[in-house]
């Protein structure tokens, strides 16, 4: 009698002692169908839809159906939480969906675990595998660019509404400051009041503080609630660069080979003189442009097509300070971006009754088809057109990088 009360003992020891990693709709762990495995994958979230990836590995003798159960608290279970199913017996990688403004809570962690369920009805579950919901919206903070010595350009991407609900917006804009933790309440704002759309935005900040950096949120506010991108920086531009010169402008990223706009420490000077002609006086150039980025070709073709030694283009493309080469004649726009960062921050001209020729400035933007070029008035910050044999004017090479 001994004997078969110890054998029925082993037995049944036997019978419970291994961990197959399987649980029942309780999640205690027991030895139906050891063989069987499933694999819980990192969900992905997109068009207010999560999609929630696993593989089966095994399917042991067989199985029913397969899916995902997913709750706030660790090892959800299909009794006990929300799930998302379908039926089949195929092995490998399987993706289900379930739709965020009803299966879930904004900004919350969720654990999700893949399954399977046996034809007995006895379930495989893979491992715990965590996520946080999104905010009702995401707002992206994109660049700042056109950044100047006191003002810059802020630019955000279109606002995300994941949860899919009714958004009234009261205003969406920018805040700043020159410290960390920024939000509307104390930082400096710029916004846009009642918007009726979700579209991508940009505003100028200005009376900004030259060579400064700044930390900076875009946001949106509805009602009490206000929502915030990631934080980010800039630096206004006023640094002196590799030439002793300003670095007054800055574009907010490296594209087409250069991003910063320097501008040489002093004017030109040819022959004991700064009053330096355009040049190439009945030489019509043709095809120069006004825009930004444009100075470095409108030099090198006026170069090509006129021989003068002493022309604007060809002193500026020749010149050198502190070891630095590569300079040009800026265009239009290029001048007036100078004069932009210099306002009510370094003086580049004066305006005494008796002299302009110190406060005119030439660009490389010729006026076509005729003999003029366009100039800049760096008092007043006015442009317009002189014949190109002027004498009273003076030139400020630059440089990019």
């Amino acid at each position: 009698m001994k004997k078969l009360l110890f054998l029925f003992l082993s037995l049944t020891l036997a019978s419970c002692g291994s961990d197959s990693g399987r649980d029942d709709e309780s999640g205690t762990a027991n030895n139906f169908n050891a063989s069987s495995k499933v694999v819980t994958g990192k969900p992905s979230f997109s068009n207010a839809q999560f999609k929630f990836a696993g593989t089966v590995i095994s399917s042991g003798p067989g199985y029913l159906k397969r899916g995902f159960c997913w709750g706030k608290n660790i090892n959800p279970t299909i009794s006990n939480s929300k799930t998302v199913e379908e039926y089949t017996d195929t092995t490998g990688d399987f993706q289900l969906t379930a739709t965020y403004s009803t299966d879930f809570e904004k900004s919350t962690t969720y654990y999700v675990r893949a399954y399977i369920q046996s034809n007995n009805g006895s379930i495989t579950y893979g491992e715990n595998v965590t996520f946080v919901t999104p905010a009702k919206m995401d707002i992206t903070f994109k660049m700042a660019k056109a950044i100047y010595t006191t003002s810059a350009t802020l630019s955000t991407e279109d606002i995300a509404v994941n949860y899919l609900e009714s958004f009234y917006p009261d205003e969406k804009g920018f805040c700043y400051r020159t410290s960390t933790g920024v939000n509307i309440s104390n930082g400096q704002i710029i916004k846009i009041s009642n918007p009726n759309n979700y579209s991508a935005y940009e505003l100028e900040a200005t009376a900004l503080l030259p060579n400064t950096t700044y930390y900076v949120r875009s946001y949106v506010k509805e009602g009490a609630q206000v929502y915030y991108s990631d934080e980010k920086t800039f630096t206004t531009a006023g640094a002196i660069g590799a030439s002793g010169g300003y670095v007054f402008y800055d574009k907010g990223e490296f594209t087409d080979g250069w991003r910063y706009l320097e501008a040489a420490p002093a004017n030109l000077t040819y022959n004991g003189s700064d009053k330096i002609r355009w040049g190439c006086t009945f030489n019509i150039i043709n095809q120069t442009q006004a825009a930004m980025g444009s100075g470095p070709a409108n030099t090198a073709r006026i170069i090509s097509q006129c021989s003068d030694a002493n022309c604007a283009a060809r002193l500026c493309a020749n010149y050198t300070v502190n070891g630095i080469n590569n300079w040009f004649l800026p265009s239009e726009d290029e001048l007036m971006a100078f004069y932009k960062s210099s306002k009510n921050v370094y003086n580049i001209a004066a305006n005494p009754w008796n002299d302009v020729s110190q406060k005119y400035f030439w660009s490389s933007t010729e006026v076509p088809a005729i003999n003029s070029a366009r100039i800049l008035d760096g008092y007043v910050g006015h442009t317009w057109e002189y014949n190109k044999d002027y004498n009273m004017v003076r030139v400020r090479p630059f440089r990019r990088f």
